[in-house]
């Protein structure tokens, strides 16, 4: 994009504390947000918010690093981990609340959401393979070791597989969100 992505507004506000309110509203009980490269720009955004703030020293390092860094600020006690991005900043509450509902049914599993046969995110981990991730091996290669423990979950839910990499794909993302509410990007 050239931008920092999280900073780029979706209805008045940078895209990260639109992400992160929806995650809020759905009710999440712990929110550990890892931010590496802008830090210093982000992080006054995220001040009033009911949230964690992790730093990755090494923003250019893969995913893996990001979410090893946000599980060591997390409780013993959690059961598992919900993987969201700010590039993908309309996805419903409900489908956050859906996912957590979902783990709580089945905390062995891997949760991958799909939107009409396509895969998106929030991804969810339960802690027992979390493991591997504080190892350092990518989230796809975890999901991939793993095939008999991965549920995917039918979401009426676009804006998970509705990301911000290009121009294009934030202007798509600003319309969606800028139309009248309605449906499940409200």
């Amino acid at each position: 994009m050239g931008r920092c992505k999280p900073l780029l507004p979706v209805r008045g506000e940078p895209a990260i504390r639109f992400c992160l309110r929806r995650m809020i509203d759905a009710g999440l009980e712990t929110i550990i947000v890892v931010i590496g490269a802008n830090r210093e720009k982000i992080r006054p955004v995220l001040s009033d918010l009911p949230v964690g703030i992790a730093i990755n020293a090494l923003p250019d390092t893969q995913m893996a690093e990001s979410v090893s860094i946000g599980l060591s600020a997390m409780a013993e006690s959690v059961t598992g981990i919900m993987v969201a991005l700010c590039d993908h900043p309309l996805v419903s509450p409900k489908t956050y609340a859906a996912l957590s509902a979902c783990h709580y049914q089945a905390p062995d599993s891997i949760l991958l959401p799909v939107y009409r046969g396509r895969g998106g995110h929030p991804t969810v981990f339960p802690r027992s393979l979390c493991g591997a991730v504080h190892k350092g091996i990518p989230l796809n290669r975890v999901v991939n070791a793993y095939p008999d423990r991965v549920r995917r979950i039918p979401m009426d839910d676009p804006g998970i597989v509705l990301d911000m990499d290009t121009p294009v794909d934030y202007h798509r993302i600003l319309c969606l969100a800028n139309r009248p509410t309605g449906g499940s990007i409200a």
